[in-house]
């Protein structure tokens, strides 16, 4: 199935797949739909009895019988799965006005944002303490929010089919061009058993040159419920391929972005992953009979599960250039071209018992403990730590892989870990875990969480007070301590990371008002040196803190959040002391049935000495040359929303030309100049 989906996407062009997939939903939409009885809807047991008047009776016969069987309700629920698969946490379906506009990955995460100009480019977030990662890739973390992973699958249990189909497209069809298609289908096929389907790509030129992005996720997901038996497996497959022109040069004098000089117009970087998730769990408990009389309905109630998580994650990335010489102070390998290339791949089972909380019982909490195993193997253009080549030593480097070609590397890490929770009190939540290495490349690495939420009730306001912390002793990755390359080249021998985190926030529901703290104190810190090098450095302490706040009325919402934080030591890392965003609309309802949203979001932080991007590493590094910063990323939008379909029209970097000319997203990385998109998503669940 792998190699059929490669090919589709690999060699049909996008309109076909688009055609394709719409035909294949609205196929399923129409004939697929199973009735009470087990049968697909207007279709009866027997045949036709051959002759115009039988048929017509008997076309009269189903209608009269489909007309007096009640329509199905559409009834969705929707979670995700935490705790290495021991936790269903309730989530949510996007299927609101508001915010429909707000498309880019990153931007729907954080409101602060480094960025290589294009969609699908690289990023890095500016609020620090949200520098957490979905995949453990470590030259895929720079696009991480275009990754699709188990963590982020949303599991669906309906009584009907859903599917949402989202289209977006940029102003020029034939230059400049940007396309965005994404697919969602989920379908149970009994009460337990649910099938899903996700596709998601986006294709983008950009608006300079030889900075076209493209990427997509392929997922197959399926789940299944009862009482003894939970079953969560999903195939994924991501894909990632983009130009790396390593910045602007030079403006062109007509300021036709087209006509811009770039520092590179002969890279290319890709990055792929291939994942199998499965988490199955058997249950013991006791069944609860239904009493009419005390309005009990039949109800399992879990005592103790046995759970196994397997997955499965296959990297890849290659980087090429045809001319070696050019951009890179450094060609060890081959002073010709570029082509390098390596490949992670990781297989961790992990064993689980957990201890449910009981409903049925007061003063009882939660418990699980589990143990596993990661294996990992690491191929690339490397050398063996048993030969202790030094950073001098480039014979070897340029040996090596010429005898050898790539160079294989396995580990294997062994560890336990463990919680006690209360998820389903009304008095108060709280859980605290943690997990240690005993075995492997990561011996003796601790990490230790937990959280209280305390439930507040002041007047008619629901208050909530959270205060969560972390205190953990990591080793460094493999690849800050060891990567080989044709222009970057280190061996490092670092300490473990020490860090200490605590953040605390209180949520209004009333007034829609959310202030937060945050604290992160963190020893043998491991950053990017100027020289896009990991270097590691002493003591670094972060401060933070934020407020969103929603002014919600009939026919206005405006939103706004605020983030101020800072870095004790400027030698390490830059960060903006302050970002904003604030999102004014105005919403009417046109002819009692079109829903309309008018409004101007805009992002702002001040001027800081943003990090620089290195294409040759996919990652970001210090910089102390170009502040980028103190300019309004302005975007008008309008939303419209006519019974399950939306559409936007979205005008983006508005104020470009008018507020100035500093609107680098990163350093020599212009963001989009004035320019506009379209989107329009049909959702359909009945």
């Amino acid at each position: 199935m792998g190699i059929i989906f490669n090919y589709l996407c690999a060699y049909m062009s996008g309109k076909y797949i688009y055609i394709v997939l719409a035909a294949f939903l609205i196929v399923i939409q129409s004939n697929a739909q199973v009735r009470p009885g087990g049968l697909p809807s207007g279709r009866t047991m027997g045949g036709n009895t051959g002759s115009n008047t039988g048929a017509a009776n008997q076309s009269t016969e189903e209608s009269e019988e489909q007309a007096k069987k009640p329509s199905i309700p559409s009834v969705i629920k929707v979670w995700e799965l935490t705790d290495q698969g021991a936790r269903m946490n309730p989530s949510e379906l996007d299927t609101t006005l508001s915010f429909f506009h707000v498309y880019h990955p990153f931007e729907q995460r954080t409101i602060s944002n480094i960025f290589t100009g294009n969609n699908g480019g690289a990023y890095q977030t500016n609020d620090f303490l949200k520098r957490k990662f979905n995949s453990d890739f470590y030259f895929a973390r720079s696009f991480d929010a275009y990754w699709l992973t188990p963590s982020q699958i949303q599991y669906f249990n309906t009584t009907t089919p859903y599917t949402v189909l989202d289209y977006t497209q940029s102003e020029n069809r034939s230059s400049k061009n940007e396309t965005r298609f994404n697919v969602i289908h989920s379908q149970n096929v009994n009460q337990k058993l649910n099938f899903e389907f996700i596709y998601n790509q986006t294709r983008s030129q950009g608006q300079y040159p030889k900075q076209e992005n493209k990427f997509h996720n392929i997922g197959i997901v399926t789940s299944y419920n009862s009482n003894a038996f939970v079953s969560h497996s999903n195939i994924i497959f991501n894909r990632l391929q983009g130009q790396e022109n390593g910045g602007i040069a030079a403006v062109s004098e007509n300021n036709k972005t087209e006509d811009y000089t770039v520092k590179m117009d002969d890279a290319v970087n890709k990055i792929q992953n291939n994942n199998f998730y499965t988490s199955n769990e058997y249950r013991l408990g006791k069944t609860v009979e239904a009493d009419s009389a005390e309005y009990i309905v039949d109800a399992f109630i879990p005592r103790v599960g046995f759970i196994h998580e397997l997955e499965y994650s296959g990297n890849k990335r290659k980087f090429t250039k045809d001319n070696a010489q050019n951009f890179f102070e450094n060609a060890f390998i081959d002073t010709i071209s570029t082509n390098d290339s390596l490949k992670y791949t990781r297989l961790t089972n992990i064993f689980q018992i957990k201890i449910y909380e009981a409903p049925d019982r007061k003063y009882t909490f939660g418990k699980r403990v589990y143990i596993g195993n990661d294996q990992l193997w690491y191929r690339g253009m490397n050398v063996s730590r048993e030969f202790e080549v030094t950073m001098n030593d480039w014979l070897w480097l340029r040996i090596l892989p010429a005898v050898w070609g790539s160079y294989l590397k396995k580990q294997s890490n062994s560890f336990v870990g463990g919680g006690i929770f209360r998820n389903e009190g009304k008095f108060w939540q709280w859980e605290a875990d943690g997990r240690i290495y005993l075995t492997g490349y990561r011996a003796g690495q601790t990490e230790l969480n937990g959280f209280i939420n305390k439930p507040l009730r002041i007047g008619k306001d629901t208050t909530s007070l959270r205060i969560e912390g972390s205190l953990k002793s990591l080793v460094p990755e493999y690849f800050d301590q060891y990567y080989y390359s044709n222009h970057f080249q280190w061996q490092n021998n670092f300490d473990n990371i020490n860090e200490m985190t605590i953040r605390a926030s209180i949520h209004s529901q009333e007034f829609r008002t959310t202030v937060g703290a945050g604290y992160s104190l963190l020893g043998n810190y491991i950053y990017n040196n100027e020289k896009a090098m990991p270097t590691q450095g002493s003591e670094l302490l972060i401060l933070s803190a934020y407020l969103n706040k929603d002014f919600d009325s009939k026919h206005w919402l405006i939103r706004t959040q605020f983030l101020a934080q800072k870095g004790s030591n400027e030698n390490y890392i830059h960060l903006p002391a302050v970002a904003g965003y604030i999102s004014m609309n105005y919403r009417t309802v046109i002819s009692k049935v079109l829903y309309t949203q008018l409004g101007i979001d805009t992002r702002y932080n001040t001027s800081f000495y943003a990090d620089a991007y290195e294409p040759g590493t996919s990652r970001f590094y210090l910089q102390n040359k170009q502040k980028i910063g103190n300019y309004p990323f302005i975007d008008f939008h309008v939303n419209l929303k006519l019974k399950r379909t939306r559409v936007f029209f979205k005008l983006m970097n508005a104020a470009s030309g008018l507020a100035g000319e500093n609107f680098n997203a990163a350093p020599d990385y212009p963001y989009y100049q004035r320019t506009y998109r379209i989107g329009v998503a049909w959702s359909f669940y009945d």
